[in-house]
C-alpha cells in the first residue's frame, strides 16, 4: 500500500465543501480542513503508485481545487 499527504489549495469559499466531497472519494482515508494555506490536507492510499495517483487526480478534477502538493509516505520502521 501507498500512502500520501495532499495538500489542497481551494476556491473561497470552498473548504468545508471540499473535505466533505474529498472525503467520499475512494483511496481518501481522511481529509481534514486546516487554518492558514493550504486549506486542505488529505490522506490517500493506493494499492501502488498508479492507483494511488488515481485518487489524486480525482481530487485535481473537482471544481472546488485549485492546486495541490503532493508528499508520498516513506514508512520508517521501529
Amino acid at each position: 500500500m501507498v500512502e500520501a499527504y495532499v495538500f489542497i489549495s481551494t476556491t473561497n469559499p470552498g473548504p468545508r465543501a471540499a473535505c466533505r466531497t474529498i472525503r467520499d472519494l475512494p483511496g481518501v482515508v481522511r481529509a481534514d480542513a486546516l487554518f492558514g494555506g493550504p486549506a486542505v490536507v488529505a490522506i490517500v492510499q493506493g494499492a501502488d503508485l498508479a492507483r494511488m495517483d488515481e485518487v489524486i487526480d480525482a481530487i485535481v478534477e473537482l471544481d472546488v481545487v485549485m492546486d495541490t502538493e503532493t508528499h508520498v509516505v516513506r514508512p520508517i520502521e521501529g
